[in-house]
């Protein structure tokens, strides 16, 4: 059986030992991150650009704001509109102020099909108008 003072030097030589391999392996990462670094080619390093994309083109026959999707024969418009005041009250109480918002979003949809124009309308607001 182990003593107390024999099992306490044999802990603290495993954890010293522990500590060893954690930093020994943490040094060969690092060294090994900036191996692969160094030597990838130049032009791997080099950021990605993003592709370029074709300008939306405008669809009058549906009316202002309309732009046609690329990719398709389908038009889009995206509104909205925001509106911010304050009410003021006076009252028995004395005087009371608040914070008065609203806001709305719309998105109107329009294309061709086989058996006529079809249209997609959708809004979405809070607040009084």
């Amino acid at each position: 059986m182990i003593g107390g003072g024999a099992f306490a030097y044999l802990w603290r030589v495993s954890e010293a030992g522990a500590r060893m391999m954690i930093a020994d392996r943490m040094r060969a990462g690092l060294l090994g991150a900036l191996l692969a670094a160094g030597l990838t080619p130049a032009a791997a390093r080099e950021p990605i650009k993003a592709p370029t994309t074709e300008a939306l083109r405008p669809c009058p026959a549906y009316g202002s704001g309309f732009v046609r999707l690329p990719g398709s024969r389908s038009c889009i418009r995206l509104s909205g509109r925001v509106g911010a005041g304050m009410d003021l009250q006076s009252g028995n109480r004395g005087a009371a102020a608040a914070p008065a918002a609203a806001g709305r979003f719309a998105i109107d949809t329009r294309s061709e099909s086989e058996f006529g124009p079809v249209r997609t309308f959708v809004r979405i607001g809070n607040g009084r108008p």
